[in-house]
């Protein structure tokens, strides 16, 4: 099988596809960035004669350590072929395939690891859905959550989570983790945020009609992104959820009047500095890349303000919060096909940053590592 990711690393100054078989080196962040990154060998046993119909496709970043990171998604190895989710590891010897996820869900149809978040090199987690059937031969979507403690990964299960249909994404905050998703669906499908408290599993719902799409989590408060509606994916509007001490269940916030739409991804920089991101004028629930404008939102400890940004038309995907003056975004840009276009704040106004080329342009995971280095995942 041959391998093609995008991990871009953006020392601010560019990124790059890997080619089959490798995915980019990052620099460390206690040393200079080098000006473009090295590559190093994943599997000698690639098969470079691989057919150009795999798909393979990083959905999530997370930054671990100096030199630590990992990036999560999934590989199709032909047009046919169902997807197999996949997690890619970072250390000081570069980027290679650490887990498939066929090797630990060898019955199940398919596989798709989606969110991944750390809290230091031992205590990091990632979460996705399988693909199964039914009694009556009806797939069935079954979630999953693994936890890294530094040596290994430990798998759980439906049976050892609360109930829920689907993980879409996981924040950690110390030896806490908080994984958002969902049971039911339509009119009948209700947001549930899962808690790990260092021992065991909880659930929280909130009322029907909403989608949890992303969290983030720090100093004990929890902020979750997504979309609330009447149940019909049509008529969805920007939502933010906010917990503000352990335990407590998360609330829904007052935003601005947005009109229809929906948010895709959250970073905290603080209590004081929280920046979600997604699209507007039109329904991101039903339309997968967007056709509306993008949407960016901050709260300052008291309010959320919508940011207006540059012209854009599609939607954004990932946003990291450096600094109060230094924030970056990313997503899908529409008729926008060879390059990836970031956007920047300066702690006045968002502008449009140089494009990086090499083929990427579809980025969904953005984190980062330091003032000067961010790591973006997405696909070709």
């Amino acid at each position: 099988m041959k391998i093609l990711w995008i991990v871009c690393v953006l020392v601010l100054a560019g990124c790059t596809a890997a080619p089959g078989g490798t995915v980019p080196r990052t620099p460390a962040a206690s040393t200079p960035p080098a000006a473009s990154p090295t590559e190093s060998d994943l599997d000698d046993e690639e098969d470079e004669d691989a057919s150009d119909d795999s798909t393979n496709t990083v959905l999530d970043v997370a930054v671990a350590g100096p030199d630590a990171a990992w990036a999560v998604g999934y590989a199709v190895t032909a047009e046919d072929e169902p997807p197999d989710g996949v997690l890619l590891r970072m250390d000081r010897d570069g980027w290679r395939v650490d887990q498939r996820l066929y090797e630990r869900f060898p019955d199940a149809i398919d596989s798709i690891v989606s969110g991944v978040d750390a809290d230091g090199p031992d205590e990091v987690w990632a979460v996705g859905d399988t693909g199964d059937l039914d009694e009556d031969s009806e797939e069935v979507r079954l979630p999953f959550a693994l936890r890294w403690d530094g040596r290994r990964w430990k798998t759980f299960g439906p049976a050892q989570l609360p109930k829920v249909g689907a993980l879409a994404d996981v924040a950690v905050d110390g030896s806490r983790a908080f994984l958002v998703g969902g049971r039911g669906e339509g009119k009948t499908s209700v947001p549930v945020l899962v808690t790990w408290n260092g021992r065991r599993f909880g659930k929280q719902e909130v009322p029907r009609g909403g989608r949890f799409h992303a969290v983030d989590a720090g100093a004990g408060q929890v902020w979750i992104a997504g979309s609330s509606s009447s149940g019909r994916c049509a008529d969805s509007r920007p939502a933010i959820w906010h917990s503000a001490t352990p335990g407590s269940a998360p609330v829904e916030m007052r935003l601005p009047a947005l009109g229809q739409g929906m948010l895709r991804h959250v970073s905290q920089n603080g209590p004081s500095d929280v920046w979600a991101v997604g699209e507007r004028g039109t329904s991101g629930d039903c339309d997968e890349y967007g056709t509306g404008k993008p949407l960016i939102l901050h709260w300052n400890g008291s309010s959320w303000t919508q940011v207006e940004p540059p012209r854009w038309k599609g939607t954004l995907y990932g946003v990291a919060a450096v600094g109060e003056d230094d924030v970056w975004a990313v997503g899908y840009e529409q008729d926008v096909t060879t390059e990836v276009t970031l956007l920047h704040y300066d702690g006045r106004r968002w502008k449009r940053k140089a494009g990086y080329t090499e083929g990427g342009s579809n980025v969904s995971g953005l984190a980062r590592v330091d003032a000067n280095l961010l790591l973006a995942a997405g696909d070709r």
